[in-house]
C-alpha cells in the first residue's frame, strides 16, 4: 500500500502490518491511519497508536476468518497428534484426513464450485450440521484408534473417511450460491434420511448374526420397513409438489438414501464403542487371545455397515452428477453414464455379482464427481432491455 513513509522504528513496523492486514476495500482507511500516525508525537504514543492499529486490522472479519480457519485446524492436527493414536500409519491417514477437510471448509467460503453458500437458513443449516458430523466422525476416529491396535493397522485410507470426504463435497456443492438445488430438496431429504436410516438399522439383523433389535416390538417391528420405504418417497413427493420439479423430487430422493445409508452405518460402527462387551461372538475361540478375537469379530461383524456405505457413497455420486444444469454435451453423458451405473450396480447386487457390483459404484462415482466438475455454474442471466421504439 502506497502512502507517507511512517519510519522504520517499532511503531512504523507496527502500522505497516497493520495497514498490509486490511483487505483492499479498506485502502483509504489505511492510507489514512499513516497520516495520522505522522501528526502523533512521542516514542510511546506513536506505540499506543500503531496497536491499537494492529487491534482494529484483526479484529475486520476478512482477518478474522483465515487466522481463525488456521487456528483451528492447527488445533484439531495438535489433538490427532496427541490423541494416543499408537500406529504411525493411522496418525497420517487421520491427520491428512483433517487436512482435507479443512481445504473442503475453505474451498466453501471461496467463489467457485464449493462455495459460498447460499443465501437460504437451509443452505447455512446443512453445511453447520455436515461439518458438525464430520468433526464427531474425527474425535471417534481418535478415540477408535488409541491404544494398542491387536490387528495390524492397513495403511492405506479407510472407506468411512473416503465416504466422509464425498458427503462433504456433495454437501458443499449442493449447498453453494451457484447449485440450482432448492432449499426444500436437502431439508426434507435429510430428515427422511434420519428416519428411515434408524428405522432400517432396527430391521436388519444385529452386527449381521443377532436377531435385529426390533424384534421385540409387535409384528417383529417389520412395520418399520414401510417407514424405510415410506420417508424418502414421502420427501419426494413433498418436494415435488412445493417446487413442480421432478428434478427437484429425485434430488430429495436420493439425499435421503444416502443420509439413510451413513446413518446405518454410523449406528452399527458406533455400537462396538457404546457397547464393546456385548457384542457376538463370530470367530472360533482358537483365532486368538480374547483382544485379538474381539478386533476380528468387529471386522466380520461389521460386513453388513460397510454394504451401507457402499450404497451411500454411490448415492452421493448420482446426487452430484444431479446438483448442476447438465447443458454440455459431455455433461449430459456423464449424467446418463452415472444414473446408469447406479442402476447398474442395484442389479448385479441382486444377482449376487458382487464384485461388479463394487467395480460399478467406483465408476458411477468417479463419473458422478466428473458431472459435477464440468457442469456450468449459474450465472444471473443479462438484463432484459426493451426494444428500442422510433419518435413519431
Amino acid at each position: 500500500m502506497n502512502g507517507p513513509s511512517v519510519g522504520t522504528g517499532a511503531a512504523g513496523r507496527l502500522l505497516a502490518l497493520a495497514t498490509w492486514l486490511l483487505p483492499a476495500a479498506r485502502r483509504e482507511w489505511g492510507l489514512a491511519m499513516r497520516a495520522e500516525f505522522l501528526q502523533v508525537e512521542g516514542r510511546s504514543a506513536r506505540m499506543r497508536f500503531a496497536l491499537g492499529c494492529v487491534r482494529a486490522a484483526l479484529l475486520q472479519p476478512a482477518v478474522l476468518r483465515p487466522i481463525g480457519f488456521l487456528a483451528g485446524t492447527t488445533t484439531a492436527v495438535c489433538l490427532v497428534l496427541a490423541g494416543g493414536i499408537v500406529h504411525t500409519g493411522a496418525r497420517i491417514v487421520i491427520t491428512t484426513l483433517v487436512l482435507v477437510l479443512a481445504s473442503l471448509a475453505w474451498l466453501g467460503g471461496r467463489p467457485g464450485l464449493l462455495g459460498p453458500a447460499g443465501p437460504s437458513r437451509t443452505d447455512l443449516a446443512v453445511r453447520a450440521g455436515g461439518f458438525a458430523a464430520a468433526g464427531v466422525y474425527l474425535l471417534v476416529a481418535v478415540l477408535d484408534n488409541r491404544g494398542p491396535q491387536y490387528l495390524r493397522p492397513e495403511l492405506g485410507v479407510p472407506l468411512g473417511m473416503i465416504l466422509l470426504v464425498l458427503y462433504v463435497v456433495v454437501m458443499l456443492a449442493m449447498t453453494a450460491r451457484g447449485s440450482t438445488v432448492a432449499p426444500a430438496a436437502p431439508a426434507f431429504g435429510i430428515g427422511a434420511g434420519l428416519l428411515a436410516g434408524a428405522a432400517c438399522f432396527a430391521v436388519m439383523p444385529f452386527e449381521r448374526v443377532l436377531p435385529p433389535l426390533a424384534d421385540g416390538l409387535p409384528g417383529h417391528g417389520l412395520w418399520l420397513v414401510a417407514i424405510v420405504a415410506g420417508a424418502p418417497a414421502l420427501a419426494m413427493a413433498e418436494v415435488g409438489r412445493r417446487t413442480d420439479s421432478p428434478r427437484q423430487a429425485l434430488l430429495a430422493a436420493l439425499i435421503g438414501g444416502a443420509v439413510c445409508a451413513a446413518v446405518v452405518a454410523v449406528l452399527g460402527d458406533g455400537a462396538w464403542l457404546v457397547f464393546p462387551d456385548r457384542m457376538p461372538s463370530i470367530v472360533p475361540q482358537n483365532a486368538g487371545p480374547a483382544a485379538v478375537r474381539h478386533a476380528l469379530n468387529r471386522l466380520e461383524a461389521g460386513d453388513a455397515y460397510v454394504e451401507a456405505m457402499i450404497w451411500g457413497a454411490l448415492l452421493a455420486g448420482v446426487t452430484a452428477a444431479m446438483i448442476r444444469p447438465a447443458v454440455r454435451s459431455w455433461t449430459v453423458v456423464l449424467r446418463a453414464t452415472t444414473v446408469a451405473g447406479g442402476v447398474l450396480a442395484f442389479a448385479c447386487a441382486e444377482t449376487g455379482n458382487v464384485d461388479l457390483a463394487v467395480l460399478t459404484v467406483l465408476a458411477a462415482l468417479v463419473c458422478g464427481l466428473l458431472t459435477l466438475a464440468t457442469a456450468p455454474r449459474r450465472t444471473t442471466p443479462p438484463p432484459v432491455t426493451e426494444p428500442a421504439t422510433g419518435t413519431p
